[in-house]
């Protein structure tokens, strides 16, 4: 049980926070996620080992909008362990019963508890916690993480509004994750097509995908066949990895879920089983299937349409473009680029029509301004169709009544960037000032050149001169070179 020495409001002081690792990277979607839902009174994070579960409750206490307390548990933690827990967490008199705490939660405002691994806890903990979002007083929030969704009532909870769930698809890296995460390493070399089926190949499973980049870090080598050297280097750790996983399960289901790994067909229902225990198995596009790294027969589990789809590079420093497996995206006119531009910076990759007509048409007449942005959709969705093909374009970007770009299959060098700058923020907050600098310097060597090469069209002038004071902080951050 992790234990507190002294009581503190406000972030959570950085010696009773788990240490991370010098490359983790700030992912945007899962901080808009947790944000978006920080009123819930409970947000579950469940998800296999090795999501990056802790890395996330880690950093989100960090940033979090409202003083956070955060706990970890020991396999067995019973009611009266977690209250000792939460009260020193929170700095507050240790209460002896369940009412005691839920009395003195209220007089605190507004608080965030976040629970690591609430699912070692004992049946009475697993009751207490439940407990404390049914009956919790408004002010005080719940962040748990867990790799099983079964440890509370998670289906009532979130038809009562009570509860919002992130799974482990959410936790997957993406391709711009994933090049990111390259960006931070220095020494690896590979280009989207490589980054793209590392992501589909670990599933985007985050101890595979980082592991393996840092496997090729190490030994200098590219990223193309870097899983299967990590996998024939390590296979034996991996398997450690994952018994000991499975060994928190009841015997038999462990067993059954080695037999699937193995290559043995399972029926649907336990299919689901597996995947609501976090053993390994994920849900994809309606389908259970094994984590591909896990699975020794590569025909066990065939890939999804949405999950082999290869990603959009976007360049926007030097003079802007945009490529799609090795072929650039020719507009038809400069405005489409502007609005694709505009679109790849939204921090979820989308917006209104109203607002795009009154980003791009500010003075125009409504019905000229809406009859201007149909014909910019239409033009924009010609040249994409170019180099995706018709029938795969409405996986990357839909033109309803918002436009909207799917991030997770496209790479933006200035999101890179942004996400770098967050990284080395988040470093230096933990006094790592190692790291601070190795993210500074990951995100200058992304800048090739002046963003948008000097020509910022009006929607983006506020950004830009934000990036701007955020490289000249990432250059104060490089050490200064020998004398």
């Amino acid at each position: 049980m992790l234990t507190q020495e002294e009581p503190a409001f406000g972030v959570v002081p950085k010696r009773r926070l788990p240490k991370l690792a010098p490359d983790v990277i700030h992912r945007e979607r899962l901080s808009l996620w947790l944000a978006e839902h920080a009123d819930f009174p409970l947000r579950l994070l469940a998800a296999p080992a090795g999501c990056g579960k802790t890395t996330a409750l880690v950093l989100y206490a960090t940033r979090a909008r409202f003083p956070a307390a955060y706990v970890s548990l020991q396999h067995g933690d019973g009611a009266a362990a977690i209250r000792a827990a939460v009260c020193d967490a929170l700095g507050i008199a240790a209460a002896p019963d369940t009412e005691s705490l839920l009395g003195a939660l209220a007089p605190l405002g507004r608080r965030e508890i976040l629970v690591d691994d609430a699912d070692r806890a004992s049946d009475d903990g697993r009751h207490l916690l439940q407990r404390l979002v049914f009956d919790g007083p408004e002010n005080v929030t719940f962040l748990y993480a867990s790799r099983t969704r079964e440890v509370f009532e998670t289906t009532r909870l979130i038809s009562l509004g009570l509860a919002a769930l992130c799974g482990g698809g959410r936790l997957a890296f993406t391709p711009d994750e994933a090049a990111r995460f390259v960006d931070s390493s220095r020494v690896v070399r590979g280009n989207e097509r490589d980054v793209a089926r590392l992501v589909m190949d670990t599933d985007g499973w985050p101890f595979a995908l980082c592991s393996t980049i840092r496997d090729a870090a190490s030994s200098g080598r590219t990223l193309d066949g870097a899983l299967e050297r990590w996998q024939r280097a390590n296979g034996g750790l991996i398997n450690e990895f994952v018994d000991a996983a499975l060994a928190a399960h009841e015997p038999a289901l462990a067993a059954r879920a080695r037999r699937l790994f193995d290559g043995e067909p399972a029926d649907d229902a336990t299919l689901d089983r597996l995947e609501a225990r976090g053993m390994f198995v994920q849900l994809v596009d309606g389908v259970c299937r094994p984590y591909r790294v896990i699975s020794r027969l590569a025909r066990v589990a065939s890939p999804s349409p949405a999950s082999t789809l290869l990603p959009f590079a976007v360049e926007l420093f030097g003079a802007p473009q945009v490529r799609f497996d090795g072929q650039r995206v020719e507009w038809i006119r400069r405005r489409d680029g502007q609005i694709f531009t505009y679109l790849a910076l939204r921090p979820d990759g989308r917006a209104s029509r109203r607002e795009l007509i009154q980003a791009f048409w500010p003075d125009a007449d409504p019905v000229l301004g809406a009859q201007s942005l149909r014909s910019a959709c239409s033009t924009m969705r010609r040249a994409l169709a170019a180099v995706t093909g018709h029938a795969a374009l409405a996986h990357y970007v839909s033109f309803g009544d918002e436009i909207a770009l799917n991030l997770d299959v496209f790479t933006v060098d200035a999101r890179r960037v942004r996400a770098h700058v967050a990284d080395a923020d988040d470093a230096a907050n933990r006094d790592d000032l190692d790291a601070a600098a190795d993210h500074a310097a990951a995100a200058l060597r992304i800048v090739r050149g002046a963003f948008l090469d000097g020509d910022v069209f009006p929607a983006l002038a506020p950004y830009a001169e934000e990036l701007a004071d955020e490289l000249g902080r990432m250059e104060g951050r490089m050490p200064a070179p020998d004398a």
